[in-house]
């Protein structure tokens, strides 16, 4: 049978993001070929060509596109800088591993307006915890790393083919139980409590951490 075309004009960079991340959300990123969007779409391939030039630019789209979803989710700036951070990182992870196979990547950069707004809205925490232009530059540079780093690391585990991914989660349910203490001695004294790589309290201690040190550096620079 043939595939019923789309009416002429109804293909948008929206449009087909939507069908990006459905066609990425059912086979990974690889599986998000124009070809293939083409096909979700009832549209020919070339139809994409006319809004985004090439994959790269389409993946850097995508990316721009988790930033606006994390935005939607955000209540509007307020007088409590730590908990406005605090908020931007759960929300970005949240988004993150709902979208694990495009997350995986977000360590490009996106260029994109929704960026920008993620970018100013982390500088202004930084500017509201009493930090100067040059150093809150700098703390928005490793907090974002932070964030995109962890949150990626964790949406790449998760974007792993399932039987790899239940092996990597295995080795630490069980290989690493078994280490003997002779030569891992301080393994084997807390193997009974390792917890699992996709145990969400190890991104909510890695924030406070991150916080806590903001906070005391933030002290340490008001002080005279």
């Amino acid at each position: 049978m043939t595939a019923r075309r789309r009416p002429r004009g109804s293909l948008n960079q929206q449009v087909i993001l939507a069908a990006a991340f459905a066609v990425t959300e059912r086979g990974g990123l690889e599986a998000a070929t124009f070809q293939a969007l083409g096909a979700e779409l009832g549209a020919h391939p070339t139809a994409i060509y006319r809004h985004f030039r090439d994959k790269d630019e389409l993946l850097l789209a995508m990316i721009d596109a988790l930033h606006a979803e994390t935005l939607a989710g955000l209540p509007g700036p307020t007088d409590d800088w730590a908990a406005d951070l605090a908020a931007v990182a759960r929300r970005t992870h949240e988004v993150f591993m709902k979208h694990p196979s495009v997350a995986a990547y977000a360590y490009r950069t996106a260029h994109r307006e929704h960026e920008f707004h993620m970018v100013d809205r982390i500088i202004g925490c930084m500017r509201r915890a009493g930090f100067g232009d040059a150093e809150a530059a700098r703390m928005y540079r490793v907090f974002a790393d932070f964030l995109l780093g962890y949150s990626a690391l964790d949406a790449g585990l998760a974007a792993l083919d399932p039987v790899a991914r239940q092996a990597d989660l295995r080795s630490w349910e069980v290989e690493y139980r078994m280490l003997p203490a002779g030569p891992y001695p301080n393994i084997a004294a807390v193997a009974h409590v390792l917890p699992a790589l996709d145990d969400p309290e190890n991104f909510a201690l890695a924030l406070d951490l991150m916080i806590e040190a903001i906070r005391a550096r933030a002290a340490a620079a008001a002080r005279p």
